[in-house]
């Protein structure tokens, strides 16, 4: 065999075998990374995100921003090319509020990146996310929690003052660990699949507007408490716990 093309198999051979040094082992892009110990609220826009956010009593609050490779090509893709998935997203800190917005991917691109958020911060932090799709996931404390994208997959852990939720096509989980009889629900969808979990005596109040709906409630509806919840969709499943 000509040496050269033999030189090219091997080179071949070798970089496939070679774990990427682009990627971390999860798959994820080493991101950019923010201390974050002023930030009282959280604003996400621009393209899709897998958006995560804690808070608890960290002394080292922080945000980082990264992308993970989706898709049938992501594998074999990040194995031959360094492609940074985190060039066309950028976060800042203004007056307290952290900004965060995401890129939209090449589509020359064999792969689809993921836009990634990680957020730990201190409670009562608000989060404000306006996206063309998004996949959120909250755990903690927070003071006002709002969504408005085309299309979502939602779940909030803990607790939340308020909470609005308006999307096109939305599956939301919201469970409250915990009740102050002051809290305001708002979620508006096309098409809605939704559950709510509330501790155990919880009284509250609940109102559906729908072209089509199957609502089951463990809880009674109990007409001027709180938390009190408003949904509006076209379509409606609802699970209230």
């Amino acid at each position: 065999m000509n040496a050269r093309p033999l030189a090219l198999l091997l080179l071949a051979i070798l970089l496939y075998a070679l774990p990427s040094p682009a990627l971390a082992e999860d798959g994820t892009q080493p991101g950019q990374t923010l201390d974050i110990p002023g930030v009282t609220a959280i604003r996400v826009i621009g393209e899709a995100a897998s958006i995560h956010v804690t808070t608890g009593e960290s002394d080292a609050p922080r945000a980082t921003l990264g992308g993970r490779r989706t898709g049938w090509f992501s594998n074999w893709y990040s194995s031959w090319f360094f492609n940074d998935c985190r060039t066309q997203s950028r976060m800042r800190i203004e007056d307290a509020v952290l900004t965060v917005e995401a890129g939209p991917s090449s589509w020359l691109e064999p792969s689809d990146c993921e836009v990634t958020l990680d957020v730990t911060t201190r409670k009562g932090v608000s989060v404000d996310i306006r996206q063309a799709a998004s996949q959120v996931r909250l755990a903690g404390e927070f003071s006002t929690v709002s969504l408005e994208t085309k299309a979502a997959d939602f779940a909030l852990e803990g607790h939340a003052k308020s909470v609005q939720l308006t999307s096109d096509a939305l599956r939301s989980r919201l469970s409250f660990d915990r009740t102050e009889e002051n809290e305001t629900i708002a979620i508006a969808a096309r098409a809605l699949d939704t559950a709510l979990g509330f501790s155990a005596g919880t009284r509250i109040s609940y109102d559906v507007q729908a072209a089509a709906a199957l609502v089951d409630s463990a809880l009674p509806n109990t007409a001027g408490a709180k938390p009190s919840v408003a949904i509006k969709a076209d379509y409606v499943r609802a699970v209230i716990r």
